[in-house]
């Protein structure tokens, strides 16, 4: 880590008027990354993560508006928060950062990903909505069956199909996500092809994955704006200059995500 990861938090947060900032295998102590957002923004940000949570979650909305719901013992992979904004009910935050391809296959991503669909089905039975958004790195990429299998998280590539909120599968409903992270591939959309860039001698190497998402629920994809990989903070970029690939040994192998819920 050559660069001070905390003044560029802050700046990410600033640049966009941040409400609730996620971050995945953080190393900087909860503490100093609310003292810089307090210098930064004005705002107190409160860290409402647990010890063993993989993904560090600060919000500057007021804390007795969170109530965490996780209860399974994939709680260190993802965790469920009920949030009261916008109309009530509110939404449903489930934040995650799932199994690295290094520890396990896709199939066996696939199979674990069953979990974390049971678990997300599990607190919307509990809390009586389905107002959902799942955000984080799932290192899986959209077309991966752990994304998209009917028994997993069930997410799909346009609101056409999302909009029918549920499909029959073998007599059972399982209900769908919108997965607008399909929309970002390549070089002839805006901004970067991926979140992550990987190279590897394998002769099916695609090089670019889009393996931090963000999945939505029917109910929530139409309040969906200003969805952007990041890969400008203020006038500093993320790429390196020659390769346009993540700054890795500077900032982090991936890129990171900014959205707005148009809550009301």
């Amino acid at each position: 880590m050559g660069r001070d990861l905390r003044t560029l938090i802050a700046g990410a947060v600033t640049d966009r008027d941040v409400d609730i900032l996620l971050l995945a295998e953080s190393h900087v102590p909860d503490d100093e990354i609310t003292a810089v957002l307090k210098v930064a923004t004005s705002w107190d940000f409160a860290a409402l993560s647990d010890d063993t949570d993989k993904v560090r979650l600060f919000t500057r909305l007021p804390v007795a508006k969170w109530q965490k719901r996780q209860t399974d013992a994939l709680s260190a992979r993802m965790a469920i928060w009920s949030v009261a904004a916008g109309k009530p009910p509110g939404i449903l935050l489930a934040s995650a950062h799932f199994i690295s391809k290094s520890n396990i296959s896709s199939d066996e991503q696939g199979i674990v990903a069953v979990e974390l669909a049971k678990e997300i089905l599990r607190v919307e039975e509990h809390v009586g909505h389905q107002r959902t958004v799942v955000v984080g790195d799932l290192n899986m990429n959209p077309f991966d069956i752990g994304v998209t299998g009917v028994t997993s998280l069930h997410a799909v590539m346009t609101k056409h199909i999302a909009d029918k909120k549920e499909r029959v599968f073998q007599g059972k409903k399982y209900r769908f996500f919108y997965n607008p992270m399909w929309g970002f591939f390549g070089d002839r959309t805006i901004g970067p092809p991926g979140t992550y860039y990987h190279s590897s001698p394998s002769p099916g190497d695609i090089f670019w994955h889009m393996i931090d998402q963000v999945l939505l629920r029917p109910a929530l994809m139409n309040l969906l704006h200003d969805l952007t990989i990041i890969d400008f903070i203020g006038a500093e970029s993320l790429l390196t200059e020659n390769a346009g690939v993540p700054r890795a040994s500077d900032y982090s192998d991936h890129l990171p995500l900014a959205f707005r819920l148009q809550l009301d």
